[in-house]
């Protein structure tokens, strides 16, 4: 393994506390404003109850603080900067979109410019406070979403990696950077909803991947350090590893006490037919199908998110699918993502498709089969823009915001 410069990660540390330092004593004042306002008192913890039916307690059809986050439930898309603007945020307010997950990538801008890591983590930090002006503009709601934790892309290390989970600098380094975040967008209106970090949470390994050891602190840990900050917002939890619904077989709520807590999942299942294509992965398998002994249709899919579904009638939680997509090669990819969101519609949660020019051909909806004349393990895509049959039928979806 290729070792990091230790100077190198100690002079990224220090360029990102001495920011921490200067936003800890920017925010002293508006600290005390927010204690006068609420008399003093701490803000009160405590797991919300269902917003779908009554808890096994009887408790009454609401959250905790009988508020829910603005266009809820969301229906909309991620978002990231490499090809999208303000611009974007007309176009998709237009169609009705009322959801932003805005995803910033410092370490895939630096490796994409060339840049130092540093200049591009507050380069995103500039392109995000765009995007919520033009959220503001449009009536558009968002979440922050921070998952690429180390800046350098010449580092082996990131969250998927044993090192980044046992060497504590990693876990600092993270808290310096989400609080200089919360820091600069606390006193944003309701174009921001809620705080993201780390949606997929896992160490990847040989064997497969793992729960990463200390995740509910981690989790613990963020959510203190944007409450020093931003007492207004939501944050969202998951469970390990990869943000699965399936994840959520006998899972317990983390011990973390919060009024403004949403659980979530990445929809990628099956891994088979989702990702063929990707890392030498065969192409071919078709939706419905057969994979690893199991027949996948849109009652499967159901199946697979009953255990979520459990979760949320058990503990009341407001539950929000971050992403979902297949490959844009998949014979029926198209038809399984309508079986996911009539699902995930099914169920009043909140979603967003991965995602709108997403960088990544295989994943961007406005990419198309380019002859499906030939054997689906030969099939290729070609940019077709906003005409697909995918696009054409989430524009359907997303006019349903229109009419609440």
């Amino acid at each position: 393994m290729k070792i990091f410069p230790i100077n190198r990660l100690y002079s990224l540390a220090f360029f990102l506390l001495v920011p921490l330092v200067c936003s800890q004593q920017a925010s002293q004042s508006s600290s005390k404003d927010n204690d006068s306002k609420n008399n003093g008192a701490p803000v009160e913890n405590s797991a919300p109850v269902s917003t779908s039916e009554k808890t096994e307690e009887g408790k009454s059809n609401q959250t905790a603080t009988g508020v829910l986050p603005k266009n809820w439930p969301w229906r909309g898309i991620c978002f990231q900067s490499e090809n999208s603007d303000e611009s974007d945020i007309a176009y998709l307010a237009g169609i009705g979109v009322n959801f932003v997950r805005i995803q910033m990538k410092p370490s895939i801008r630096a490796k994409r410019e060339k840049r130092d890591p540093k200049q591009c983590f507050y380069a995103e930090l500039d392109w995000a406070e765009k995007m919520l002006d033009a959220c503001k503009k449009h009536g558009l709601t968002s979440v922050l979403a921070f998952n690429h934790l180390v800046l350098d892309p010449e580092s082996e290390v990131d969250d998927k990696s044993s090192e980044f989970w046992s060497q504590k600098k990693y876990a600092d380094s993270t808290y310096s950077m989400v609080a200089i975040i919360a820091s600069r967008f606390k006193n944003r209106g309701d174009e921001l909803s809620a705080y993201e970090v780390i949606g997929e949470p896992a160490i990847q390994k040989k064997g497969g991947p793992e729960v990463p050891p200390g995740l509910e602190m981690f989790f613990r840990n963020v959510l203190t350090t944007i409450r020093k900050y931003d007492t207004g917002r939501w944050f969202l939890l998951t469970p390990g590893p990869w943000g699965k619904p399936t994840n959520y077989n006998g899972f317990r709520p983390f011990n973390i006490k919060d009024d403004k807590l949403i659980y979530g999942a990445h929809m990628y299942l099956p891994d088979g037919f989702i990702k063929q294509g990707l890392k030498g992965k065969e192409k071919g398998s078709k939706y419905p199908g057969v994979f690893k002994g199991e027949k996948w249709d849109k009652k499967m899919i159901e199946n697979k998110f009953s255990a979520l579904r459990k979760f949320e009638k058990d503990h009341g939680y407001l539950i929000y699918i971050g992403e979902f997509q297949a490959t844009r090669w998949s014979p029926g990819a198209d038809d399984w993502a309508k079986d996911v969101l009539q699902t995930i519609d099914s169920f009043g949660w909140s979603w967003s498709m991965f995602a709108y020019e997403a960088g990544t051909e295989a994943w961007d909806p406005f990419y198309d089969v380019a002859d499906r004349s030939k054997s689906p393990k030969e099939w290729t895509i070609k940019y077709v823009g906003p005409t697909t049959p995918l696009w054409k039928y989430m524009i359907t979806e997303y006019a349903k915001n229109k009419k609440q």
